[in-house]
């Protein structure tokens, strides 16, 4: 199956579970420290919508930017699951496709991630401090890693 049609059929269930009003959606975003294999720091940030159907497994979507505000651009749409297995503590695995532009060039690559984190929740809202690794396969420079901050809102 096709990246685009998983995201295609991710995006529909947690826009059908939204319509209808399910709990277990959360909406969010994040702001990261970006560090590539031989790249100076850049920053990074996304948003992400994810539905958790059991208390320790989720599914859902994100879109992640990534520049060094000066020459260099990338956008990653992908899907993502999560296992919870206890309190708090997440483990994400994620898949996507990262395109990017560096001095008016633009370039397209799969990209496959994972990452590490803690949700602290308090009422609805939450926030997760976590580590992400990713993978851009064909890249001149295709490992990164980063860390950061989350936060976001439980329906």
């Amino acid at each position: 199956m096709s990246t685009k049609k998983i995201l295609g059929i991710t995006v529909a269930v947690l826009l059908c579970v939204t319509v209808y009003g399910a709990s277990n959606v959360s909406a969010g975003g994040s702001i990261d420290v970006n560090m590539g294999s031989n790249m100076e720091p850049t920053g990074s940030g996304s948003f992400n919508l994810e539905y958790k159907p059991l208390s320790i497994f989720s599914i859902g979507v994100k879109a992640s930017g990534q520049t060094d505000f000066e020459d260099f651009f990338a956008i990653t749409p992908s899907a993502f699951a999560r296992l919870y297995p206890f309190s708090g503590a997440f483990a994400e695995g994620s898949v996507g496709y990262r395109l990017s532009w560096q001095n008016n060039i633009m370039t397209k690559n799969m990209n496959a991630g994972a990452a590490l984190g803690w949700r602290i929740t308090s009422g609805n809202t939450y926030i997760e401090p976590k580590v992400n690794f990713d993978y851009v396969f064909g890249a001149a420079e295709p490992f990164s890693w980063s860390a950061g901050v989350g936060a976001g809102y439980n329906f």
